[in-house]
């Protein structure tokens, strides 16, 4: 189960993280280094200490925190480092009513691109233009599919901001209590890629 609902916005300020690859080096004999990608994307993670969220937001991280049940159901994050669609390009239109198309984001470097579906949009934020003029559409906050009526062959661009699907990396959120005022745990996040 997933529930809709973002973690408090300003408890993911005391998070770091980001995406993570997996990728399996192998030294050969000729001493060169054969390197193989063991996934097609990135899985974002992200950890805090308790000491690094504020006091007052410390009772949200345990009322998130048992309300998921730890692991076992995930929740919205926003990640501050990269929260924003900017004009980004979804596709070419086929025309007609109901056309429909997945939000993404694409991350570009030379000739190589990585492409990362947007499946949670912050759906009040999201804009949709056909060539650059704004088309009237729907946007399903839950899955990032958009819904709206197209001419043929033109570009489809969205704008607007997202929330990454993530659930806690442990079943124990185990808190030291140094004294009254020192708290502190581990933290970790990753995303839920079942959401």
């Amino acid at each position: 189960m997933f529930i809709e609902e973002r973690l408090l916005d300003i408890v993911a300020y005391g998070f770091s993280g980001g995406p993570t690859y997996n990728t399996t080096r192998v030294e050969l004999f000729s001493g060169l280094v054969s390197r193989n990608a063991e996934r097609a994307r990135p899985l974002y993670k992200y950890a805090a200490s308790y000491e690094s969220v504020e006091t007052e937001h410390h009772d949200t991280i345990i009322q998130t925190y048992n309300a998921c049940m730890g692991s076992l159901h995930g929740f919205r994050f926003k990640d501050w480092a990269d929260y924003i669609l900017l004009n980004s390009v979804l596709g070419t239109a086929v025309g007609g009513a109901d056309e429909t198309m997945q939000l993404i984001k694409t991350y570009t470097f030379g000739g190589e691109s990585t492409i990362r579906a947007i499946v949670k949009p912050v759906d009040t934020t999201i804009n949709i233009m056909e060539d650059g003029i704004p088309l009237s559409s729907v946007t399903d906050p839950t899955t990032g599919i958009v819904t709206f009526t197209s001419t043929v062959g033109k570009v489809i661009t969205a704008t607007g901001e997202f929330d990454v699907p993530v659930m806690f990396d442990d079943d124990k959120l185990e808190i030291s209590l140094v004294n009254w005022r020192a708290h502190s745990t581990d933290i970790g996040l990753s995303e839920d890629l079942t959401a």
